[in-house]
């Protein structure tokens, strides 16, 4: 019978992750591109894994060497595109992957602890990124801001984890000549790789194209900019009902008033006291009201109507600001009878 190890399965998983995303996203984005790529490279890493330990081929192991700074660069790249275009100096992870080749080619001994680095490096960069908030991912839709997040919280750290799985083996090869890495690479690593690319199903940017990048600095203070700005934005959900697009992204709205990115999320921030994706979702629960309060339309149609992708999002946010359940709401709040 033939023998089918643990990782092998990882792989076919991740590749229907990646057909799931070449044929259900716009891959003329940077991000769907970076994201699919990401998993397609995690199904490889999963295939030679399997050979290396699975089927004890030796010759696949520098493969895996070479693979390995990829893994963790296209990681962060995949998840800054949703931060803005990257051209230029935003590209430096290459660099690293390059330092990490140049390192195996010259000096074998050096690529293990530079691929703990690079793995620790990353992990620490995404967590980083993860912690300025939804407004740092200023192409993602406001309605998946929160999934995101999530992934890119669970990518940070399991590749952080997975630098710390590396210190193990090195140890383990120290001590017992590596008897234990096959077993530690088969399950803990096919863990890894599972949360990693499933993580990366979850990214998404919104359909819009990508103006220069800007430099402008916030202000300490609200000002009547500020407030003018969010007037502005309060006027174009009342009167083409933009806040209403499951697409809407900071960018769509930055676009719309011909203005910086960081200059609206500031404002929003300065002027409300929240982040752009609390501001829009806001202005939807108040619409969401509106409707409940005076329509017959069902929680889900309301929600839709409203601008929300998903119901379980819509009944969450409503929560958030009214306290309520949105049929509690309702049944507090409609004109009864006389």
């Amino acid at each position: 019978m033939l023998f089918v190890p643990l990782p092998l399965f990882a792989t076919l998983f991740l590749v229907l992750l990646v057909c799931r995303i070449v044929l259900t996203r716009d891959m003329t984005l940077r991000a769907h591109q970076l994201f699919a790529g990401l998993i397609a490279l995690y199904a490889v890493q999963s295939l030679l894994v399997t050979l290396r330990w699975g089927y004890e081929i030796a010759g696949v192991a520098p493969y895996l060497v070479l693979l390995a700074p990829v893994l963790p660069a296209v990681a962060y790249l995949s998840y800054a595109a949703l931060a803005g275009r990257q051209t230029g100096r935003k590209l430096w992870p290459l660099a690293v992957i390059a330092i990490n080749w140049f390192a195996f080619a010259a000096l074998p001994i050096i690529p293990d602890p530079l691929i703990l680095m690079t793995y620790l490096g990353f992990g620490a960069l995404l967590l980083a990124l993860w912690w300025k908030g939804a407004d740092a991912l200023s192409l993602s839709p406001i309605n998946d801001t929160r999934e995101i997040r999530f992934a890119m919280l669970l990518t940070g750290a399991a590749l952080v984890l997975s630098g710390l799985t590396d210190v193990f083996l090195i140890v383990d090869f120290i001590r017992n000549e590596g008897r234990n890495a096959g077993l530690v690479l088969t399950f803990v690593q096919t863990a890894f790789v599972l949360v990693i690319g499933f993580a990366a199903s979850f990214g998404r940017a919104a359909t819009v194209p990508e103006p220069e990048e800007d430099n402008v600095a916030p202000l300490p203070q609200p000002t009547e900019q500020d407030s003018d700005i969010v007037a502005r934005l309060e006027e174009l959900f009342k009167k083409e009902g933009l806040h209403r697009d499951e697409d809407l992204s900071l960018r769509r709205l930055a676009r719309r008033l011909g203005l910086p990115d960081r200059q609206v999320s500031n404002a929003i921030n300065r002027a409300r006291g929240m982040s752009v994706s609390q501001f829009v979702n806001d202005f939807r629960i108040q619409e969401a009201c509106e409707l409940l309060r005076e329509t017959d339309k069902s929680v889900l149609e309301v929600s839709l109507t409203a601008g929300f992708a998903t119901k379980s999002n819509f009944n969450k946010e409503f929560s958030r600001i009214t306290g309520r359940t949105p049929t509690q709401w309702r049944r507090e709040h409609q004109p009864r009878e006389t």
